[in-house]
């Protein structure tokens, strides 16, 4: 049976598995809307069932239903993504058993204990049912369900001396996870979650600017101008209202500030590592900022490469 290594995070569903022995990676944007979608010339629609309601995959509306709250780990909304990621990642709809993980603070409790009811909880939301409308699913038959965060600095501290330690910054969408590891992964000193902040600072903020620029859209979308903030053609062909993209720009930019200060806050709290990962789909945003905040060794220092593949490929590692 095929296994799927999963990051089912609130802006995009990364997955990673093998086949025909080479490693293959998929993203997947969460953006769905209540009911189904037309069919319309040789467009596919993805219209799925899952729990009795319709759901569709929409990247354009700005009525995408939100992801961005803690319930989603555990919501149909969830489940469905995951299933929409696995469609549209090219393999054959088939029994899969998957790995998910879960945020550090719904997986660990305030004393860095298991979070049993919840772990439980995410298992019996990934295994419910998704029915793709004219289309063969997907049936996931096993789900295991580990940390976000740590698992990505597997390759890193396997390289160090025990006398080393890792802080590991995950910054996605929803989700800011610090975990401060042993070298060599021998133990884990501290965890810290908050799942109130993450990228979606910048998002909402966004979001409002836009809707003064005439320019309701969905948050895919909002997204791609964050990412292209620095595009002036970009901007000029995604932003209605011209007169407003100097604005638009400014609120981008001092929300990122607002995110870097936030992040560089919690790392605060945190002393003697002796090394730094950053990971997550906000690393592009933050990692400049965490590295002048923390001030340690640029050789001691990691950005991930892929920062978004980070996570399911170190999943991959412990296997």
């Amino acid at each position: 049976m095929m296994r799927i290594f999963i990051d089912d995070g609130s802006t995009n569903i990364k997955m990673l598995w093998e086949e025909a022995g080479k490693t293959l990676t998929h993203i997947s944007p969460n953006s769905f809307k209540r009911g189904w979608s037309a069919t319309f010339g040789s467009g596919k629609p993805f219209n799925y069932l899952v729990d009795g309601e319709k759901y569709s995959f929409d990247l354009i509306t700005p009525d995408v239903l939100p992801t961005n709250n803690v319930e989603w780990q555990y919501s149909p909304l969830n489940a469905l993504a995951i299933h929409h990621a696995l469609q549209t990642s090219g393999i054959e709809p088939q029994d899969v058993e998957v790995i998910v993980t879960l945020p550090l603070a719904e997986y660990y409790d305030e004393d860095a204990q298991y979070r049993l009811d919840n772990i439980e909880r995410k298992k019996k939301s990934v295994m419910r049912s998704v029915e793709l409308n004219k289309g063969s699913g997907f049936n996931i038959t096993k789900v295991k369900v580990l940390p976000e965060s740590i698992p990505a600095g597997v390759s890193l501290c396997a390289d160090l001396k025990p006398s080393h330690s890792a802080l590991i910054v995950d910054l996605g969408g929803t989700t800011l996870d610090v975990s401060m590891v042993a070298g060599q992964m021998t133990s884990v000193s501290r965890v810290y979650g908050d799942s109130r902040l993450g990228v979606s600072l910048v998002t909402d903020a966004v979001k409002l600017a836009l809707a003064k620029a005439e320019t309701a859209t969905s948050s895919y979308n909002v997204d791609q101008i964050i990412i292209n903030r620095n595009d002036a053609e970009f901007l000029a062909e995604n932003i209605n209202d011209p007169a407003a993209i100097d604005f638009v720009k400014k609120e981008i930019m001092s929300s990122i500030e607002r995110l870097c200060k936030r992040v560089n806050d919690v790392i605060s709290s945190f002393k003697g590592y002796s090394h730094v990962i950053v990971i997550g789909g906000g690393a592009p945003l933050v990692a400049d900022s965490i590295r002048d905040h923390v001030a340690i060794r640029d050789d001691r220092f990691f950005v991930a490469d892929e920062p978004q593949f980070a996570l399911v490929r170190g999943l991959k590692l412990l296997g």
